[in-house]
């Protein structure tokens, strides 16, 4: 099931975004890529300057919006606002962080990036002129290789979203068993990884469960998914149905030994409790459960 909340909802301050930044497509991976500005061949400073900079600033502005620009934009995506994506501090080499072949081939004129660990499509993709209202597509200056903020410019964008609806896109997945330190860390052809028999895992494991279990938070979701099925409660894996909250669990969608942050609603699913521990218990990697629309298939 998605669950649609306003912009406003994740990013509740214009104060919390970084800027925008032009791309030419969706996002295929957990990935955003960055021009190198030094040597590629010896790796200096000013080869990760743009993706350190990006991590730098994600630790006090931790969100910025894609608009789609530049030469290899797609006509249908041009001018567009794309996504909302969440900025970690680690960065590296763009090959470290891409799994898929094809895309790391497409991706090798932007040999740096950084880790984003949350990406929003925004409904209906709105068009920086002729939806938002914007007299002309100048946000965009000096974007097409950096985040760029314009304080002005950044206000007028956040106050024409913040009554949008976004979707989180859980399909674009975070690299397996990645761990967000919480703190700007470079990465040469690896990246940071947690395993669940490390004392670290150990702990951030436990603290995600004791979320889940967060009373507050999930007689919020338990109402929610009420309301949405005409005063029963239903398991959004395999479709039990029962009008006792105490039958279902709250499950997050990405564990909190990810890397700890502030769950909202929106984070977490209804599941009954065989979904539940499937969804923990079947997974290849404890820090990426089986994804919801596949729990009844493989039951099955």
């Amino acid at each position: 099931m998605q669950h649609l909340v306003p912009f406003s909802g994740v990013v509740e301050t214009p104060n919390l975004l970084m800027g925008v930044k032009a791309v030419w497509g969706r996002s295929r991976e957990s990935v955003m890529c960055f021009g190198s500005r030094g040597d590629p061949a010896k790796k200096d400073k000013g080869h990760f300057s743009q993706a350190r900079r990006t991590a730098e600033r994600a630790m006090e502005r931790p969100y910025f919006i894609t608009i789609g620009g530049g030469e290899q934009v797609p006509d249908e995506l041009d001018g567009r606002v794309v996504e909302l994506v969440r900025a970690t501090g680690v960065f590296g080499e763009t090959i470290a962080f891409v799994r898929d072949d094809e895309l790391r081939l497409r991706l090798s004129q932007w040999p740096v990036a950084i880790v984003v660990s949350e990406v929003y499509s925004v409904d209906g993709e709105p068009r920086l002129v002729e939806d938002l209202g914007f007299p002309d597509r100048r946000i965009l200056a000096n974007a097409y290789d950096s985040v760029i903020r314009d304080e002005e410019q950044i206000h007028r964008l956040w106050e024409a979203l913040k009554d949008r609806q976004i979707t989180r896109r859980w399909e674009v997945k975070l690299p397996p068993g990645f761990h967000d330190p919480g703190k700007v860390q470079m990465f040469g052809t690896h990246y940071p990884t947690l395993t669940s028999s490390s004392k670290e895992g150990k702990r951030l494991w436990m603290l995600s469960l004791k979320a889940e279990r967060d009373p507050v938070l999930r007689r919020h979701v338990m109402v929610l998914n009420r309301s949405q099925h005409g005063g029963v409660i239903v398991c959004e894996a395999c479709g039990f149905a029962d009008d006792k909250d105490a039958m279902f669990d709250a499950h997050h969608l990405r564990p909190l030994a990810v890397g700890e942050r502030k769950s909202r609603p929106d984070d977490l699913a209804v599941l009954c409790p065989t979904c539940h521990r499937w969804a923990h218990a079947k997974a290849e990697d404890k820090l990426s459960p089986v994804p919801v629309e596949e729990i009844s298939n493989q039951r099955s």
